[in-house]
């Protein structure tokens, strides 16, 4: 078992520096056991991280004293801490799996960034592996699902993933070393567990080499998957921009592919979008306003081009503008305000910068975001129109209108930031002040 943990860890390059010490995730069952007296016997410096998540009453009490005790018996720093698990899980609206995850999570890395630690070792093995890939085919998460877990993704290593669970309690039980048991690993009602207990039991009996087969389907799709990752990275340049925090996608080079299911799939992933909404929106590419919607994020079609933002939130506040305002915040810009004189002035041609007449301006000024019904008179137009109206033959996108704000001047809209200014508060030749006005990333 040494000889092996040894390989494996040359083998993925988990460890570079020998000496740096490694925040081994302690449980107290055998996997977590085994991989402290590995360590040790490897002479890997290590520190033990236990916590107790307050779901076992005195069990769970029990398993913090004996990993206490066991950082003592190898003479390791031992770090504990205690959570409201269920608390949390309420709060958050997420399963008490997915709450201890991440309290767990949070509760390592701020230890490593204390410390000023590398990695984070765990104690999965290969077991757990086939029980990911199961879980993933039955819940439907894509084919990176497929893969399993890997011995490392960013800080986290998995030093056990080349041995399976029986090899482990054999070599366990050989070393006269103690563990102890979580009765919870019995309860069925936790999806992993399930899997465990009751569905590869039944798979062993068609293939009794199950997990060598699942190894084998995994390590080739894991292939595959390095493929189909660079595609996709070709893909995503080709028809992704990102403007004002939204995502465009173009979708005609992707909609006539017999791929296009699979590939908006994963480019719309992230987002929380499901395979369901992905076959539903690619069979209505063409009804440009059309909205689908993840947790967080809303995805509008508009014209050639897929557009994903986060979720609108409640509406901008109004704020005041005082003559003596020099920056104030509106959305994710800021507004610069400057005083120049008109004689030295020279316009600028950009839709960034609002040069207006200072005297023509009512202080205090109002930022609000334009209504439905607002109107103001265009630069260069006589009449007036609607914002709306504007809008629609600039061809902005609706995720883009939503954030869109007005300037306004005793109730005229004086600009209608990033876009177009009024007519009659422009700079002319009778202008004494101009009053610039710069629209910038904070």
């Amino acid at each position: 078992m040494l000889t092996s943990f040894l390989y494996f860890i040359a083998e993925k390059k988990l460890i570079v520096d020998s000496h740096q010490t490694t925040l081994l995730a302690v449980s107290g069952g055998v996997d977590s056991v085994v991989l402290c007296h590995l360590f040790k016997k490897a002479c890997l410096p290590f520190a033990i991280a236990h916590c107790n998540f307050n779901l076992r009453g005195a069990e769970a009490d029990g398993e913090t004293e004996f990993v206490k005790a066991l950082a003592a018996s190898y003479k390791v720093p031992f770090y504990t801490t205690r959570f409201e698990t269920k608390t949390f899980a309420q709060n958050h609206k997420v399963s008490i799996q997915m709450a201890a995850r991440s309290l767990r999570y949070q509760f390592f890395n701020r230890l490593l960034q204390q410390n000023g630690w590398d990695k984070i070792a765990t104690a999965h093995h290969w077991d757990d592996v086939i029980e990911t890939i199961l879980l993933n085919f039955i819940k439907g998460t894509g084919i990176k699902g497929f893969y399993g877990i890997q011995p490392m993704h960013h800080q986290i290593i998995r030093p056990l993933l080349f041995a399976r669970k029986n090899e482990i309690i054999h070599y366990a039980k050989e070393q006269k070393l103690h563990w102890e048991e979580d009765s919870s690993n019995q309860c069925n009602h936790y999806q992993r567990n399930f899997i465990r207990n009751k569905v590869i039991p039944l798979l062993h009996q068609v293939n009794p080499n199950l997990g060598s087969t699942i190894q084998a389907t995994a390590i080739q799709l894991k292939d595959i998957g390095n493929l189909f990752d660079k595609h996709m990275d070709q893909i995503k340049k080709k028809v992704s921009t990102f403007k004002e925090e939204i995502h465009y996608l173009a979708m005609h080079p992707i909609i006539d592919q017999p791929w296009a299911t699979t590939v908006t799939f994963e480019l719309l992933r992230p987002y929380g979008f499901t395979f369901k909404q992905i076959k539903q929106l690619l069979t209505t590419t063409g009804t440009s306003g059309k909205m689908i919607h993840s947790t967080a994020y809303t995805l509008y079609i508009d014209r050639e081009n897929w557009l994903v933002s986060k979720k609108k939130t409640e509406p901008l506040p109004e704020q005041v503008i005082a003559s003596t305002t020099r920056s104030i915040p509106c959305g994710n810009h800021l507004l610069h305000f400057h005083y120049y004189r008109n004689a030295n002035y020279i316009l600028k041609k950009t839709t960034i910068i609002a040069a207006l007449d200072y005297d023509k301006l009512q202080f205090p000024l109002i930022i609000r975001p334009w209504k439905p019904g607002d109107f103001f008179y265009p630069l260069g137009m006589k009449g007036r129109k609607k914002i709306s109206d504007l809008l629609i033959d600039l061809k902005i996108p609706i995720a883009i209108k939503e954030k869109v704000c007005v300037i306004i001047s005793n109730d005229q809209i004086v600009w209608v930031i990033g876009y177009r200014i009024d007519e009659r508060f422009k700079v002319t030749e009778t202008t004494q002040t101009v009053c610039e006005i710069r629209c910038t990333k904070p």
